[in-house]
């Protein structure tokens, strides 16, 4: 098979450094007897691979536990060392980075086996396109992807249920499974992005019950565990692939600032400030305000840092994945792999059983924190606001900003609403708070997005 790249079959991790990829060292944490969580059995993370498969419901594709999700994927070679450590499962998208994210699986695909993986990609559909202008897509995306086919195409966050039934992309999914270039089918759903949207639960059910999707994708968390136990019944009933994406909540930990020696995350933010023309003394305030706004937050994680000797977010991260990937009914769990430590992180935990230690401190987290977390997906507050905020969305842009290290891409995502934003929030009587059934202070949770995601 021909070469499009100089790394070799069954790279280490060490040469893939040395072929210039940049790594962020990670830290390891010792922690003592008693209640502490354990880490995980990993002392040679290098042979760690894949250990546990499940059967992609009726695809009857076995796929590992693990699947990696490629948005905002900058690096070819960080695809061919998950592949190498066993990840068979890719989830990419025709708009993740404007197709970037498939061409890098492209880059990829002369050295892993295409029959032993499992490739979805996502396309968004208006409601009138036609069967040819979709197939168009598609043909697009294989040539990027350098694939003759993809293993399943998806419906990409429909925002309502009657989307389910777009005309032209059940005629194109018929032709195209005809001809040979998609397997299977698929759903995905963030949730709605307004009032008028139908929620994610109903749409992923409704995908369910009608008979023509085998693979759904959903937002499934600890915190948000009550989604799972009205989406996961049908699925199951119908024999559907179910996928599971954005398993993280939150942090635990207040990060330290020091105007005089910056993080390189510090320095870029406030390289970005000046270089609009802001003096740099306005960027510090700048940053300084985003860290205080999570002050409050971290005042609460205290007991958790003393009681079970979490000292960075990994220790949560890794528990919060664990969590799903511990559920059988959950086929794959996605996770954004996007450089060689993150992927160092992940793997170990394929395959293990989240210990007791540990879902004792989830439990314990959940209650100091469940009204703190807006949930990815939620609409119960949409019809209170008198503005249309779309809340949830913009909750989502602050994961990304947060949790993702994707600043930029999120900056941009909230700049597209405009007027339409948590702005709002300041002349408004938050008639939200009341319609929230876990408790969350909307109002204050919009505002510390507005001021992350604005810079304001």
């Amino acid at each position: 098979m021909a070469s499009t790249s100089p790394i070799e079959r069954h790279i280490s991790r060490r040469k893939f450094v040395t072929l210039g990829s940049a790594a962020i060292a990670v830290s390891t944490i010792n922690f003592p007897p008693s209640s502490r969580i354990e880490p995980c059995q990993e002392a040679d993370k290098e042979k760690t691979t894949i250990r546990s498969h499940r059967m992609l419901g009726r695809t009857g594709f076995k796929v590992s536990d693990i699947g990696m999700g490629t948005t905002r994927l900058k690096e070819s070679s960080v695809i061919r060392y998950a592949y190498d450590r066993g990840v068979n499962y890719f989830d990419t998208a025709e708009g993740y980075t404007d197709g970037l994210s498939e061409r890098l699986i492209g880059e990829v695909m002369p050295y892993m086996n295409r029959k032993d993986i499992f490739i979805t990609t996502k396309l968004k559909i208006g409601e009138t396109e036609s069967k040819e202008k979709i197939i168009e897509r598609l043909q697009r995306c294989l040539e990027r992807l350098r694939s003759e086919y993809v293993d399943a195409l998806f419906l990409h966050m429909p925002p309502k249920i009657s989307d389910i039934n777009n005309a032209g992309y059940h005629a194109a999914i018929k032709e195209l499974k005809a001809n040979g270039r998609v397997k299977f089918t698929g759903i995905s759903s963030h949730g709605p992005r307004d009032e008028l949207d139908d929620s994610m639960e109903g749409i992923i059910c409704a995908a369910a019950e009608d008979g023509r999707f085998d693979i759904v994708l959903f937002v499934y968390n600890f915190l948000n565990d009550e989604v799972g136990k009205i989406v996961i019944p049908p699925c199951k009933k119908n024999n559907l692939g179910i996928t599971a994406m954005k398993t993280l909540t939150g942090t635990i930990k207040l990060p330290t600032f020091d105007p005089e020696n910056p993080t390189a995350d510090q320095q870029e933010f406030i390289n970005r400030i000046t270089s609009r023309g802001t003096a740099k003394e306005v960027a510090i305030e700048r940053l300084q305000r985003n860290l205080n706004s999570q002050k409050q937050n971290y005042e609460k994680s205290k007991p958790f840092i003393e009681k079970y000797g979490i000292n960075t977010d990994e220790q949560l991260h890794k528990a919060c994945i664990q969590w799903v990937a511990s559920n059988p009914d959950i086929h794959t769990t996605l996770v954004s792999m996007r450089s060689f430590d993150l992927v160092d992180m992940v793997i170990p935990l394929s395959g293990l059983k989240l210990s007791k230690a540990k879902r004792t401190f989830l439990k314990d987290y959940q209650n100091v924190f469940d009204h703190q977390y807006c949930r990815h997906g939620c609409n119960k507050c949409l019809t209170s606001c008198p503005f249309h905020v779309p809340v949830s969305t913009i909750m989502r842009y602050a994961y990304y900003y947060e949790l993702h290290g994707l600043e930029k891409h999120a900056m941009q995502k909230y700049a597209t609403l405009s007027t339409n934003n948590a702005r709002r929030c300041k002349a408004c009587t938050a008639p939200c708070v009341a319609a929230c059934p876990y408790g969350v202070d909307v109002p204050a949770q919009l505002t510390q997005a507005h001021a992350l995601l604005t810079m304001a």
